[in-house]
């Protein structure tokens, strides 16, 4: 079994989804998510249709 490690910027992007996921920030809507949370999404899709296989 190989085991690989996350790059930084992917890891970055989990914790921002997990905090997010319990409490909301002051930059977020009332209605929706912070820019920060639309960009840790968009990272980690890329990240995993492109990413290394």
């Amino acid at each position: 079994m190989i085991v690989r490690r996350l790059p930084l910027l992917i890891r970055a992007a989990w914790q921002v989804l997990e905090w997010h996921r319990h409490r909301r920030c002051s930059a977020c809507c009332p209605g929706g998510w912070c820019p920060l949370v639309r960009a840790a999404r968009t990272r980690i899709t890329a990240w995993r249709r492109f990413g290394p296989r």
